[in-house]
């Protein structure tokens, strides 16, 4: 589980602020505090993204501040156009382009603007259509982002609206998207953090594949050093990856502990120390890369990777990106496998499904009847479904999946299998990232590249990772 992006020995650089660092809620939560305006706004598929640039400054902080607070914010447009933002590359653009057609060709009257984006600029963009009073209608959502927008009033409670029927999404997929018991995110479909593995690999090694279903921590690093070893010679190393909010969140859980509460992090030292010395352990042990080494396969390109090019038995990954890793290895024997647990049982090893993305609904929208029309086509058609297929995750309502049929690839239908399975086995969702909070992963990966670049030991990351993220909350 070496580190995804380690920063070399301690600098600590000044915290990027979110868009809204320099605006104050001037309502009460589920208060409207924007209402559309005439036309649509300017004009990734991952599961994270860079940090997004100092936006609110000057200007445009004043000019958010004014759409949020003022009359003149809460113009109401004039037509029945709804505006729908996303974020993804040219190929998530065309098939959202697709399931619109599919859904005007069902609502003859029906007026959808599409305002996509790369996600490297998203937020910066959505953070100016609200500015300018104009937020758009339905708001593709992050869960970083979740509370953010949610506790400045700016996304309506999907509970509250006609015309969206809910009833064919699990309980757990629901609420994924709820902060302070309020639905203001729906689901798209859901994901799981879990190790990917290379059978090709462990068998050069003559390791075999663990029962998933009883495997621990002590295992995982075990495994992993016996395939360093094998495969020193030629380079190969036993697990890369991970180093993530998700496999932190994994601990935690087993713990009986959770990474967030409303106001700031949930978990205690102790446990985050742990997360710290595990992956140095597995560092010092050889099971996995040295700190120089893993700098430089996190900043490759998936292709360039230790594990896609077969020099690693196991790494991390998020299951919709099993048929990307394994065209990157090239054999679509790569197979996921549960994450360890402390106790050696699957139901304990504090698995959770994230939603892979949220639709929203912004409270001010003027057409929210049609908003929330054209989400529920999204996540309910079966015509939507089949465009659509797992690109936004996996839905929980089986007929959505059904709907999909034979065009699903054997993929799809492994990450289907897996995800199925592992149904009963998840307790719950982990609570929401609290306001101020989206820079966290940032401090989690530099704590942690200090610790195995020997700067910092666990004890003292822990600490100064909850200093830092705790301070990050606005209440």
């Amino acid at each position: 589980m070496p580190v995804l992006s380690p920063a070399a020995p301690a600098r600590v650089a000044p915290r990027a602020r979110h868009p809204f660092a320099a605006v104050p809620r001037c309502t009460t939560a589920r208060t409207p505090l924007l209402r559309a305006g005439s036309g649509p706004g300017a004009a990734r598929h991952g599961l994270g993204g860079p940090r997004r640039r100092t936006l609110l400054a000057g200007g445009l902080a004043s000019s958010l501040l004014l759409a949020a607070c003022s009359p003149s914010a809460r113009s109401a447009s004039t037509s029945n156009e709804v505006v729908l933002t996303f974020w993804g590359p040219t190929f998530y653009q065309d098939f959202t382009g697709e399931m619109v057609d599919a859904y005007r060709a069902e609502h003859a009257d029906a007026e959808v603007t599409l305002t996509p984006s790369e996600w490297d600029g998203y937020w910066d963009k959505l953070a100016t259509q609200i500015a300018g009073g104009t937020p758009p209608d339905v708001i593709n959502m992050d869960g970083k982002y979740l509370a953010e927008y949610t506790g400045r009033g700016i996304l309506a409670d999907l509970e509250s609206l006609e015309g969206l029927d809910l009833s064919g999404i699990d309980a757990a997929d629901l609420d994924t998207g709820r902060v302070d018991g309020v639905l203001t995110g729906l689901s798209t479909g859901s994901n799981a953090w879990v190790v990917a593995a290379n059978p090709a690999v462990f068998e050069a090694a003559g390791v075999d594949l663990p029962d998933d279903s009883t495997w621990t921590w002590d295992d995982l690093q075990d495994i992993a050093r016996r395939i360093s070893d094998a495969g020193r010679a030629s380079g190969v190393t036993g697990v890369t990856g991970g180093a993530s909010y998700a496999d932190l969140t994994i601990l935690l859980r087993q713990k009986g502990e959770d990474l967030w509460q409303a106001d700031g992090m949930g978990c205690s030292a102790e446990s985050l120390t742990a997360w710290y010395q595990l992956y140095l352990d597995l560092q010092e042990s050889g099971a996995t890369l040295a700190a120089d080494a893993a700098v430089e396969d996190a900043g490759a390109t998936l292709e360039q990777q230790a594990f896609s090019t077969g020099k690693a038995g196991m790494t991390w990954t998020w299951t919709n990106q099993l048929q990307s890793l394994r065209d990157a290895v090239g054999s679509d024997d790569v197979v996921m496998l549960r994450p360890p647990s402390l106790a050696g049982r699957a139901a304990e090893n504090g698995l959770f499904k994230k939603a892979t993305m949220y639709w929203s609904i912004a409270e001010g929208s003027t057409h929210r009847e049609q908003a929330a029309q054209l989400v529920d086509f999204l996540v309910n058609d079966p015509a939507a479904q089949r465009i659509q297929l797992l690109n936004r995750g996996v839905p929980s309502d089986p007929a959505a999946v059904a709907a999909m049929g034979d065009a699903l690839t054997a993929t799809d239908q492994d990450v289907v299998d897996f995800l199925t399975a592992v149904g009963p086995e998840i307790s719950g969702a982990p609570a929401v990232q609290p306001m101020g909070t989206a820079d966290a992963q940032n401090t989690f990966t530099r704590l942690l590249g200090d610790v195995r670049f020997g700067a910092i030991t666990p004890a003292d990351a822990a600490e100064q990772t909850l200093s830092e993220v705790n301070g990050m909350v606005e209440t």
